[in-house]
């Protein structure tokens, strides 16, 4: 017998003061970067859900970090294990580049 499974995804509300200062971010410093919209998928009829965080991938010379963000408390360098703010961010983009 095979289950099948039935979800909905629905967007994750997006921080727009937050986005609009990492883009400045990136702007200012003259780096690419591209955004993903955040998603909640849904199982039907059960309990469980699953949240992708908003990502902004940013490309420095051919180098790639990836910035994961729920909220303006909740923004991520890479994975949730290392905790990011505007600013570190803005010195780790000048850093990157200097380098490279």
């Amino acid at each position: 017998m095979v289950v099948k499974m039935r979800y909905e995804i629905q967007d994750l509300n997006k921080d727009e003061k937050l986005e609009k200062r990492i883009v400045t971010t990136c702007m200012f410093n003259n780096v690419k970067y591209t955004i993903q919209q955040g998603r909640i998928l849904k199982i039907v009829n059960t309990n469980m859900s699953l949240i992708e965080p908003h990502k902004i991938n940013i490309t420095i010379k051919g180098k790639d970090i990836i910035v994961i963000y729920f909220n303006k408390e909740n923004m991520f360098l890479y994975n949730r294990s290392i905790p990011l703010t505007i600013k570190q961010l803005d010195t780790l983009i000048k850093d990157i580049k200097s380098k490279v």
